[in-house]
């Protein structure tokens, strides 16, 4: 009887503590972003050419305008619409902790390294920038911090295909994503907003090849080797299963454990409105749509020898650009609901406060 109890608790104490309704506007001057390349906007870059060591604190890396999405990422289109200055710490192939899930890059500084994870790398390079106010005079009132990680965590070379930490748990990594929101929470940090799993399956790296997938791509050499049909069921259970944890697990942090008392949390289905982008290409795409294909293709064993699909149509008429991430088009959506979401205006968001 006590897990019954438990979750009609939980579901009362989130009812009176979510909010859905508009909320007039929520406007901020500083967005600062930590993730993987679903949100890097040069990042890497620095890392690469620096010998895989981070900008210095109080110096900012130089802004790519292309980035992994073919052009610029959502958090720019956020910060462009919204007039906010970005500090941007995402890193492209990072996950949440190394002591999880721990990708190695060949091609990072003189011998390789570790791809910098948002609590191993991230995390101490904004703790550190925190100290110069000049780079950004941040308030509890005028900053809005996004968390989007997962997609590396969950995928080829992690979960998916064992290939974690020893010992190391779906939940663990959940666990990590609680520990990011105590960590800006410590600098100061008050409005926060964690983007949901994308749903992976029906990307074009993890989709069956029936279904538009890919064979052996520059994100997964040995697809072919798994049975690909099992392998995309079971990319499916694990983003679904950490939405589920996520829906649940942001209230109860939030509302019951008052785990970051004074802040405001918002839960952005990002997983949702990309499965409106499929369903419903026509309202969100330009013609002709597909939400299948991907407009970049390049060689199956590195990014190399690329060709983009214009005879199928604009890039902008694409979900996603490559096999793995969403196009210029897709993100500049996500930015403009993201915006709604910090506004507490839109469907695709809710709202919880802590206690004080």
């Amino acid at each position: 009887m006590l897990l019954p109890l438990l979750l009609s608790g939980l579901t009362l104490a989130a009812a009176a503590a979510a909010d859905r309704r508009p909320a007039g506007k929520q406007s901020f001057d500083i967005l600062v972003t930590f993730g993987d390349s679903y949100t890097d906007n040069g990042r890497l870059g620095y890392y690469i050419n620096n010998r895989g060591n981070p900008p210095p604190a109080g110096q900012l890396h130089t802004e790519s305008l292309t980035t992994a999405s073919g052009g610029i990422t959502w958090p720019q289109f956020v910060a462009k619409d919204a007039d906010a200055k970005l500090l941007d710490y995402a890193v492209s192939g990072a996950t949440c902790s190394n002591k999880i899930v721990e990708r190695f890059a060949s091609f990072i500084g003189p011998t390789g390294r570790s791809y910098p994870a948002i609590l191993d790398d991230q995390m101490p390079s904004f703790v550190a920038d925190s100290a110069f106010r000049s780079l950004a005079p941040r308030t509890a009132e005028n900053t809005v911090y996004a968390v989007w990680i997962g997609t590396n965590d969950l995928g080829a070379g992690a979960f998916l295909t064992d290939t974690q930490a020893a010992g190391a748990t779906i939940t663990d990594f959940v666990g990590c994503i609680w520990s990011v929101f105590d960590a800006i929470y410590k600098t100061g940090g008050r409005r926060f907003v964690l983007l949901n799993e994308a749903p992976l399956e029906l990307s074009p790296l993890y989709a069956t090849p029936a279904n538009g997938g890919t064979l052996d791509s520059q994100f997964w050499g040995n697809k072919t080797q798994y049975n690909m049909t099992e392998y995309s069921s079971k990319i499916k259970q694990y983003t679904s299963g950490v939405n589920t944890m996520l829906e649940y697990g942001v209230p109860f942090q939030t509302v019951l454990k008052s785990r970051w008392p004074g802040a405001t949390f918002d839960l952005f289905d990002v997983h949702g409105l990309l499965l409106d982008i499929i369903k419903t290409p026509q309202n969100f795409l330009d013609a002709p749509y597909n939400v299948t294909g991907y407009f970049r293709h390049c060689q199956a064993t590195n990014n190399a020898n690329c060709n983009d699909m214009t005879n199928l149509g604009p890039k902008s008429g694409f979900l996603w650009y490559d096999e793995l991430h969403p196009s210029e088009k897709t993100d500049s959506i996500i930015a403009k609901h993201f915006i709604d979401v910090v506004d507490g205006s839109s469907k695709y968001g809710t709202r919880y406060s802590g206690g004080r």
